[in-house]
């Protein structure tokens, strides 16, 4: 929420609700508030795994600019992409919306551990053998291997924004 200057590296953005940046490791991070509002800042941060010598580089966006992809073939879930899918990066952002009567078309379960946190909308979300009760600003940690799914109990979307590692392979 609210309107945000960021400065990352030699980079200096605003940016607005939706907005964002990845800043890749090694690299400062700055945020100022140069508005009379109050602003709301979702910050994540996970050590970064190198592969060789590639390096990501640093990404701004706004998801409300970036085209929501059908999910799986279904024509009520959508997926966003906000970072690249390339090599130097070993983690992507992503959002997942679920209209009204969408859910996971299965239970799914896999190595990565990782976090997502309720932009909007209400539902149940399935944690190892629980269904949890969820809703708008809500976080859910998932654990590896921990089996998961939801479904939208609301007349609003249910969306979330989560995080995933990718291009690596995990530590078992």
């Amino acid at each position: 929420d609210g309107e945000l200057q960021v400065r990352v590296g030699d980079i200096t953005e605003k940016l607005k609700a939706g907005g964002y940046v990845f800043a890749p490791p090694d690299t400062g991070i700055e945020f100022e508030n140069t508005s009379s509002e109050s602003v709301r800042v979702l910050l994540y941060k996970q050590r970064y795994v190198p592969l060789g010598n590639l390096k990501p580089w640093i990404v701004f966006g706004d998801t409300n600019t970036i085209e929501e992809n059908i999910y799986d073939e279904m024509d009520n879930v959508f997926l966003r992409d906000l970072l690249p899918n390339d090599l130097e990066f070993d983690m992507n952002m992503h959002t997942l919306k679920f209209m009204p009567d969408g859910c996971h078309p299965f239970v799914e379960t896999h190595v990565q551990e990782h976090g997502a946190y309720l932009l909007g909308g209400q539902g149940l979300y399935l944690l190892g053998e629980e269904w949890l009760s969820v809703q708008k600003e809500d976080f859910i940690w998932f654990g590896p291997f921990t089996q998961q799914a939801a479904y939208t109990t609301g007349r609003e979307p249910l969306w979330y924004i989560y995080s995933k590692d990718m291009n690596r392979d995990a530590d078992i």
